[in-house]
């Protein structure tokens, strides 16, 4: 055994050095490949060609030069190690029969073979992957890889085949170069219109082809094209084999017997790989999406801002992972009502109806949270997800409109500025600074104009990019001011006429948003990932506004001429930026609401979180042990009004203080209670703003209590995992007590267990009037239209915004009322109303409630019950 593994490694050893000795194959390689790619890419025009794609078994529509760089590698590598192995099998088949003859085992020279050709293959494919890359960065790049070296071992087989076949190395470099040549053209779209034609399945090279087109858009995995090129590779190079080994005789020993290896039941259990796309599963864990189906839709949008260009598709990737889902919903949507507006089959009539259809459909969707449309869905998630303001949707809905009814008007630099703001913020500039700044300080009403002046440069290079397009449908995004001024027509445009005024123009745009630059030069520079990130962006629409400013006339001619190394190269150090910054030390979360700020102020003596163990929470007395429920049964929010201090204490002829200080110890116990069952959220009425009427000895005895249990230094609840917030208003406490309550809100912030809501000083028609009053404000300074106010624009306004709404709702003491307790929030709350005085209450009564709560039809307002919440 030793000897045959000897023999092997020697044979392995020598068809290696044997393919290195062909400097001619080395330097086709190196040299060939990428001059094939970048000419295909420079040369050709990147006009969409549509085509029926087998493999994905969906209409596509590619760039020429994108298709002609696939088809391109793949000829290249193809012809490369076609010929290597043809050679290299041609010139040792004398030395083999030598070996054989001599006694040597014929299994290992078949399998060096083998060997051989899958290194050669691999290395030229991932050489060729590497080239593509360059240029543009394929949908599934693994796929890609794979799919080259598929059609590497093909045409390797082959070679293997025609040196056991042909006598000549000119016959032989011949024929694969024409079968290459007849096969990669017949099924590129570019060279052959008629390139889904059924009868090109059966060419050598068609399972690797529609496997490359299918990783170049798709997030397919072509199983069934793949093994399709995996058994072309196998036929071919066992033929060869085959032919190879009858030629060398039948003199071979007893060890050279074929027997099947003791581990191939293992490997072919490891064939059905999965590839997996780990980047983009993270962003979407940390999004906090895990439906499937809601993922699905998030990658259609994704799929539609990569089609846009790399100039999108580039600035997604400086925003947060957790954000990215956000931006492609919104622009996935953007670019539907877009393609909606401008379809060139349709009159305008047709394209208004569709568009308003579209419109309507995402309203009534918004209303329900689900929807059937993929893009939609995203949208539709996102809004819920991140509490999205829908209020600019409607105002975007109408400018699309108007593009499909031909009636947007372009006058001056105002009216565009006014049609690509409506557009550009479907949701608030301000609120999306919130959300790029989260965690960290709060930007200014300056980074909100930076913001604003970016996007128009944004807008303007895309306005640009698209003029040939616009031109032709008869509608050019520009102010007519400026062509006017320049003396440029839209039939100029339309005809192609780039003159010496359209390039003045050009030059004078491309100047204009230069100075924009400039001006977003500050933007975010409280908030390192921010200003990180907005430095790459410009950095990047400055080298498109530099291609642009090169050639102008290319902007009609649909060819583009572009750098996109430096591109690459400015996004990845940008990317690197941003990274870095986002790992260093933010400032506190809290300083970054940009919504109406919490009923507390924030004192200059913040206590830091005790640097000790979370410790669980403390045990029944009793021993008892929570109800085993599953999670998915338990609700997320439950709100206890604690009632009967006052008259458990007079019963024991007690002060009423005694009742307040027992209902404290009951409070401990139930939040334990709670951490045991694991409720997410516990709400508890504390203080309400009637209370105080109550006699000044009794409001100075709670005022003392919920000083004692908010101190994070000597009260032990705050020693588990429990985060405290508070619902209420600071105004008549005293400064001691809000001080000793923000530093535990602080100090507890991060923590992940049970966040207690205390509403203290607490009322449910202050609040709402409350936010009453922000939503006026905001009327007043004109950033919101009191015809589009909705609830959902309230609820972000009440005192803790990020809570669910009460799933149950608890009161003791036997009375049967909320006593203008969260009535917002408890909207379609459960309801159980207990005898049990609160002093006596303890974990066990909040366990009896949940379980009781898990047994009730909740329908809100169906006939029938639903896992769903209800709509806003």
């Amino acid at each position: 055994m030793k000897r045959w593994w000897r023999s092997l490694r020697t044979a392995v050893h020598h068809a290696v050095l044997e393919q290195a000795r062909n400097r001619l194959a080395l330097v086709l390689v190196i040299f060939f490949v990428p001059l094939w790619l970048t000419l295909a890419y420079q040369v050709l025009p990147d006009a969409p060609v549509r085509f029926h794609l087998r493999a994905a078994d969906r209409l596509l529509s590619l760039d020429a030069n994108t298709l002609t760089q696939l088809s391109g590698a793949l000829h290249s590598i193809t012809l490369i190690v076609g010929f290597m192995m043809f050679l290299a099998t041609r010139r040792a088949a004398e030395f083999d029969h030598r070996l054989v003859t001599a006694g040597y085992p014929r299994t290992c020279l078949l399998l060096a073979k083998n060997a051989v050709l899958l290194l050669t293959a691999t290395l030229a494919a991932g050489y060729a992957t590497a080239g593509v890359c360059l240029f543009w960065r394929p949908e599934r790049l693994d796929v890609m890889a794979a799919a080259l070296t598929v059609g590497a071992l093909t045409y390797g087989g082959g070679g293997i085949l025609l040196a056991a076949l042909l006598r000549s190395e000119l016959a032989g470099m011949f024929v694969v170069i024409m079968v290459s040549l007849i096969d990669l053209t017949l099924q590129n779209p570019v060279a052959n219109p008629s390139a889904d034609s059924p009868v090109l399945r059966w060419l050598p090279a068609y399972g690797a082809m529609q496997s490359a087109v299918a990783a170049a858009d798709t997030d397919l995995v072509p199983w069934r094209h793949l093994l399709l090129g995996l058994c072309w590779a196998a036929g071919l190079a066992l033929a060869g084999l085959a032919v190879f080994a009858l030629r060398t005789g039948r003199r071979a020993g007893a060890r050279a017997a074929t027997r099947r290896p003791h581990n191939a039941e293992r490997t072919a259990r490891r064939t059905p790989i999965r590839l997996r796309h780990p980047v983009r599963s993270l962003v979407y864990r940390r999004a906090g999406i895990t439906d499937p189906a809601v993922v699905s839709s998030y990658e259609t949008c994704r799929r539609l801002v990569r089609r846009a260009g790399r100039l999108e598709t580039a600035i997604t990737q400086l925003f947060p992972a957790r954000l990215r889902p956000l931006v492609w919903a919104i622009y996935g949507y953007g670019r539907t009502l877009d393609d909606l507006s401008d379809t060139p089959q349709s009159n305008r009539q047709d394209r208004a109806a569709r568009v308003r259809a579209y419109t309507e459909a995402l309203e009534a969707e918004l209303r329900l949270g689900r929807s059937n449309d993929p893009v939609r869905t995203a949208l539709v998630d996102a809004v819920w997800r991140w509490d999205l303001p829908t209020d600019g949707l409607s105002a975007a809905a109408a400018v699309y409109h108007q593009d499909a009814t031909g009636d947007t008007h372009l006058a001056t630099w105002d009216d565009w500025h006014a049609y690509w703001h409506t557009l550009a913020f479907p949701f608030s500039p301000t609120h999306m600074l919130h959300l790029l700044t989260d965690p960290g300080p709060a930007l200014t009403p300056h980074d909100a104009e930076a913001l604003i002046r970016w996007t128009d440069v944004f807008n303007l290079i895309d306005t640009l990019r698209d003029l040939r397009q616009d031109a032709a449908d008869g509608s050019v995004k520009l102010p007519q001011s400026v062509l006017d001024a320049y003396g440029v027509t839209l039939e100029d445009l339309r005809q192609h006429r780039p003159g010496s005024q359209f390039t003045a123009m050009i030059h004078a745009l491309t100047r204009q948003a230069r100075q924009w630059t400039v001006q977003t030069a500050q933007l975010g520079v409280r908030h390192p990932p921010t200003a990180a990130a907005m430095r790459t962006a410009t950095d990047l629409q400055r080298l498109e506004l530099r291609r642009i400013e090169r050639n102008p006339h290319r902007l009609l001619s649909h060819r583009r001429t572009s750098t996109p190394v430096r591109f690459h190269c400015t996004l990845l150090l940008g990317r690197l930026r941003v990274a870095r910054a986002w790992r260093r030390p933010t400032p506190d979360k809290a300083a970054a609401l940009l919504t109406l700020p919490a009923p507390r102020p924030a004192p200059a003596d913040r206590t830091p979180d005790p640097e000790q163990a979370l410790l669980p929470p403390a045990a029944h007395p009793s021993g008892a042990h929570p109800p085993s429920l599953p999670a998915h049964q338990l609700p997320r929010h439950v709100a206890v009004i604690m009632d009967g201090n006052g008259r458990w204490a007079t019963r024991r002829g007690q002060s009423r203080t005694a009742g307040h200080h027992s209902g404290q110890r009951a409070l401990r116990d139930t939040v334990y209670g709670a951490l045991e069952i694991g409720l997410p959220c516990l709400s508890v009425y504390a203080l309400s703003t009637e209370n105080w009427t109550r006699p000044a000895a009794e409001i100075d005895a709670i005022l003392a209590i919920v000083r004692d249990g908010t101190d994070i230094n000597t009260e032990e609840i705050w020693q588990r995992d429990v985060r405290l917030v508070w619902s209420g208003s600071p105004d008549g406490l005293p400064a001691d007590l809000v001080a000793g309550v923000t530093r535990t809100v602080d100090a507890t912030h991060d923590r992940t267990g049970l966040t207690l809501n205390v509403c203290f000083n607490y009322g449910g028609r202050s609040e709402l009037t409350h936010a009453a009053r922000a939503l006026a404000r905001q009327v007043a300074r004109g950033e919101i239209d009191a015809e589009h106010i909705t609830s959902r624009h309230l609820a972000r306004h009440l005192h803790q915004p990020d809570l669910p709404d009460v799933d149950l709702l608890i009161r003791t003491g036997g009375e049967q009322r909320t006593s203008n307790f969260l009535p917002w929030q408890s909207a379609y709350a459960e309801f159980v109303f207990l005898d049990t005085l609160w002093p006596d209450f303890d974990r066990t009564h909040l366990w009896r409630a949940i379980d009781a709560y898990t047994r009730r039809d909740r329908r809100f307002g169906a006939t029938h019950s639903t896992p769903h919440e209800p709509t806003a």
